[in-house]
């Protein structure tokens, strides 16, 4: 899929990922910035196809078996990164923010209305410059390693002052929000979701016992949080659509307009374009069946790219920023 957004005339300005997506979303971020998005997609392609056997990526930890933790460490992973983005300071670098998710185990400081409470869930923002040097590397590969470390098979990574993470999916998997909090959000015309999902079941779930119920459950979460933000994106894209038609009709002056979205939080925002790149039939396998299946893996690469052409292909000619 990230092969077809390449080959678009899109200008990437943040890459928002979680589990193994931070993964992929660190490699493109670091491919925007050095302005080579199209090589950054083809060696990620490369690397799920050639590299993504089970011993490529799992490093048994003694000391996390016997602790109970996890099955491996994030060793093989971490090298990977470390191979696949060297430091770098290009002197055309592309302004990009890479923003990563991770479940906070020990949990960080939030709030509700305007009380204290405990979130579970952050967010490690980084900018172009944090890929110049191999310490601030460190600490990009410290946020896309923990965002990955799916729970009880990979142990978990410290965070900088947030203490021991685990995968981002696990609290969030499908960060559509964060594409669009803050400054930065409000000069983004478009985001391209991402993700291995169908948008419509048309068939039963498979026989519901062991690993398989296990693994339904979980999609059901994923999807249920997945369906909640690209709802909650429509609408208040409806939202803001309707404003705009209270000041074309004259009931609303721009200062009245510019007031009302002041007092919903949403100074600056207008409608942008949700664009979803999601297989429209069933992946075969489970979560992990490609680590055993180069095949599997192939079938994957190839079908992505397919549907990220077939729904880009009238998308790029309008250029958003993304």
């Amino acid at each position: 899929m990230l092969q077809a957004i390449a080959e678009t005339d899109v200008e990437i300005i943040r890459v928002v990922a979680a589990s193994s997506g931070a993964l992929n979303g660190t490699v493109l971020a670091a491919a925007v910035r050095s302005r080579d998005v199209v090589r950054g997609a083809d060696m990620l392609a490369q690397l799920w196809r050639d590299r993504a056997e089970w011993n490529d990526v799992f490093h048994p930890s003694l000391a996390d078996l016997l602790a109970r933790r996890a099955v491996s460490d994030q060793t093989r992973i971490r090298a990977l990164l470390k191979a696949l983005i060297p430091p770098s300071n290009p002197a055309d670098a592309a302004e990009i923010n890479l923003r990563l998710l991770v479940a906070v185990l020990e949990g960080a400081p939030g709030t509700v209305g305007d009380h204290a409470a405990t979130t579970f869930e952050s967010v490690c923002d980084f900018t172009g410059d944090d890929f110049a040097t191999a310490d601030k590397l460190d600490h990009i590969f410290d946020a896309a390693t923990a965002s990955s470390a799916f729970p009880l098979v990979f142990s978990p990574v410290n965070v900088g002052k947030l203490g021991p993470c685990i995968d981002g999916g696990a609290v969030n998997n499908t960060p559509v929000k964060w594409a669009l909090e803050g400054a930065l959000g409000t000069s983004i015309d478009a985001v391209v979701v991402v993700a291995t999902t169908v948008e419509q079941r048309t068939g039963p779930p498979p026989p519901l016992h062991g690993l398989a119920y296990a693994g339904h459950l979980a999609t059901m979460l994923i999807g249920e949080r997945l369906y909640r933000d690209l709802r909650e994106a429509e609408q208040v894209n409806t939202s803001l659509a309707a404003l705009e038609a209270l000041v074309a009709r004259g009931v609303l002056d721009d200062d009245q307009r510019a007031a009302v979205l002041d007092a919903v939080g949403w100074t600056g925002r207008r409608p942008i374009a949700i664009v979803q790149i999601r297989p429209l039939t069933e992946l075969a396998g489970s979560s992990f069946a490609g680590f055993f299946s180069p095949a599997l893996r192939a079938e994957h690469v190839e079908r992505g790219r397919a549907r990220g052409r077939e729904v880009l292909g009238a998308f790029s000619a309008r250029s958003p920023r993304t």
